[in-house]
């Protein structure tokens, strides 16, 4: 009896770590929004995508920096990785863009908006003293 319970108990806790990983579109928004940035959501049929296979898209930009994200979040990690390898494809020929696969979530980006996704800040340059610093997202 305690291994059956055992046993349910981290299926359980492996699920709810599962879906904790991929953040909410508010979240995401919010995020971006609080740094500056203008986003925008799209459709799945914007990029080829079917509406089925995916849970939302967003980009955000920065005109005054130039950094810009495109964050797609799919359904299922499978989708997530096809998206991510034809999105290599695409930006390996354009360049400039970077692109992250974090799960069910697809990030194509410059480095400093992958960062503000991953909490790390990313560099912010508001025509100021031009130094770099990074930016407080508290």
């Amino acid at each position: 009896m305690k291994k059956t319970f055992t046993a349910v108990l981290i299926l359980m806790l492996t699920a709810l770590m599962l879906v904790a990983c991929v953040p909410s579109r508010d979240a995401c928004k919010t995020k971006y929004e609080n740094a500056g940035y203008t986003t925008v959501p799209l459709s799945a049929n914007t990029l080829e995508l079917s509406g089925e296979d995916v849970d939302f898209i967003y980009c955000a930009s920065r005109a005054d920096s130039g950094d810009y994200i495109r964050i797609v979040a799919f359904k299922k990690k499978d989708k997530a990785t096809e998206y991510a390898e034809r999105a290599n494809v695409e930006e390996g020929e354009e360049g400039g863009y970077t692109v992250v696969q974090k799960s069910k979530v697809v990030l194509v980006g410059t480095q400093n908006a992958i960062d503000i996704y991953n909490n790390k800040g990313g560099l912010v340059d508001d025509g100021g003293s031009g130094d770099g610093q990074e930016a407080d997202n508290e």
